[in-house]
């Protein structure tokens, strides 16, 4: 037996590692690899109404973006939820809260949910 309780067994050239109780163990992990055609997440921190038109284009070019509010106060936090739903909707994306004053809000095709 090996350091850990470990123990190879040959089978059709290929090793298969097995523990104490005889079970086969999970199959070795492989990287992450980008589906074609991924687009990266967008993270976005509005401090004013300017910075939602650059959020916006963001969408317009179908890319997901999170969007923390919790920069803002209270009642601009609400109007740019407002103007990054309306935009959203005239998208046919989703929005949804993840946190309180965070929003996810996705392109056409991707659920949100």
């Amino acid at each position: 037996m090996g350091l850990f309780g470990f123990f190879r067994e040959k089978d059709d050239g290929n090793v298969r590692r097995r523990n104490i109780a005889g079970e086969r163990e999970l199959p070795e992990k492989k990287p992450f690899e980008k589906p074609a055609g991924a687009q990266p997440m967008q993270i976005r921190r509005p401090r004013s109404f300017a910075d939602v038109e650059e959020i916006i284009d963001r969408l317009k070019d179908k890319l997901t973006v999170i969007v923390y509010m919790n920069e803002l106060s209270a009642p601009t936090a609400l109007r740019v939820t407002d103007i990054l739903s309306g935009a959203i909707y005239a998208l046919g994306g989703g929005m949804a809260e993840l946190e309180k004053d965070i929003y996810i809000f996705t392109p056409d095709g991707v659920n949100a949910r």
